[in-house]
């Protein structure tokens, strides 16, 4: 579930700006010069915070929730951007006002800078929104923000007075902005792909029932990880090369560490078919903050569609007798033999005790569904914890069902596995 703190420390930001440039504005602004200057601050303090939570940094996952509400996030703030740039570009008065000496307040290079950022933004923008551009030809792409964002910096430092007043109050906030900002891009581009690789190589790469598991033995020290967490995979050599996420589903305490990936693509498919034990993979993580264990409730209910078993499989191997829990964990899968480790899930149920293992699958008519929890639950809905992972349709079903028969959203915890 998203959290809070991190977007309303966004928005602190944003209304400490805009109180600033309309309480303390330069003496020759007029209001339409304030009102699309402040436009401007605006979109680059939101693209600011999306530079700033492309770092991954622990912090921020405990502030936003994990690092899929970050990527959320990041992609909304992103969207905002844009259009709060295109208000400014086309409010912004375009020509000197009169009296104002056209030498000292040149609109070159700040205009020619503006424009190609602005283009390079929308197009940005349509490629990162963009799903049917495959993963491979994406993420290269959306590296032009890189690009954009120095661009909009040089923009808004060459702007005449007239319209940046640099040692204004609002002015000074932006210029640290741009520095906080600079450093986080470097250390996305440079520096946190080296300090957070683990080297693994390939011990195992098993076949399942429209699924691969891939086993990887450490090179040096073993990952630390908790049930539920996940980790950008990246298989080293010529055709490689980019960085996948999957969740992890071994249990931590393991000397292996296991992922899971279903079929869905042509790397994946190419996991399947090509890969080879005694390959190098660098594994970076982990992240999330889809954790079971921390919620006080002692009644949970595990909704885990298809692959989304992973994060499930892994808290189960990780639980030990005794837990005080009492958990439902409903598996959909289209039919059994789909789904994967269905014997383990059993025999863990057994020997745990407190695991009510529900199968459904959906060739028989069996579909995970709030009236049949309602109807084969001992307790009222409202009295659980929902941890829910799977096909993206099927959780927003069950969430919006879930919040008619009365249970907080507080009490619903989905993982939102969705990167661009």
């Amino acid at each position: 579930m998203l959290r809070q703190q991190g977007v309303l420390a966004i928005g602190a930001v944003l209304g400490l700006f805009i109180i600033l440039h309309l309480g303390f504005p330069p003496e020759a602004h007029g209001p339409r010069t304030t009102g699309t200057t402040m436009l401007g601050g605006i979109a680059f303090l939101l693209m600011t915070s999306s530079v700033i939570l492309s770092t991954r940094l622990a912090i921020l996952e405990d502030l936003f929730g994990g690092l899929d509400r970050m990527y959320q996030v990041h992609r909304v703030a992103g969207t905002f951007t844009a259009l709060f740039a295109l208000v400014h570009f086309f409010g912004v008065p375009k020509e000197l006002p009169e009296g104002v000496d056209p030498v000292a307040n040149a609109l070159v290079p700040s205009s020619p800078l503006g424009m190609l950022g602005l283009i390079f933004l929308i197009i940005g923008l349509f490629v990162a929104l963009n799903r049917k551009i495959r993963y491979s030809r994406w993420r290269p792409t959306h590296k032009i923000m890189a690009v954009v964002y120095v661009l909009i910096i040089g923009h808004f430092m060459t702007a005449p007075g007239i319209f940046f007043e640099r040692f204004s109050a609002s002015g000074v906030m932006l210029i640290l902005a741009a520095v906080v900002g600079v450093l986080s891009l470097g250390y996305s581009l440079f520096g946190m792909n080296h300090r957070t690789a683990i080297p693994f190589t390939i011990e195992a790469v098993n076949a399942l029932e429209r699924a691969t598991e891939v086993v990887l033995k450490p090179v040096g020290d073993m990952i630390d990880f908790k049930p539920g967490q996940f980790a950008f995979v990246e298989v080293q050599g010529k055709g490689w090369s980019e960085p996948h996420p999957f969740t992890i589903s071994s249990a931590p305490g393991e000397d292996r560490l296991r992922f899971t990936m279903k079929v869905l693509g042509d790397w994946t498919r190419k996991v399947r078919e090509e890969l080879q034990p005694g390959r190098d993979v660098m594994v970076r993580g982990p992240y999330g903050r889809f954790d079971a264990a921390k919620v006080a409730g002692k009644k949970q209910i595990w909704v885990a569609g298809g692959i989304g078993l992973t994060p499930f499989l892994s808290k189960l191997r990780a639980m030990q007798p005794g837990d005080d829990r009492q958990i439902h964990l409903v598996y959909a899968a289209r039919e059994e033999q789909d789904a994967i480790f269905l014997d383990e899930l059993k025999s863990r149920a057994a020997e745990l005790g407190n695991i009510t293992l529900i199968p459904l699958f959906s060739e028989d008519g069996d579909f995970a569904r709030v009236d049949n929890m309602k109807e084969n639950l001992p307790d009222p809905l409202s009295s659980y914890e929902y941890f829910m992972c799977g096909p993206k349709p099927m959780i927003d079903g069950l969430m919006t069902d879930l919040k008619k028969e009365g249970v907080s959203r507080r009490a619903i915890h989905t993982e939102a596995f969705e990167f661009r």
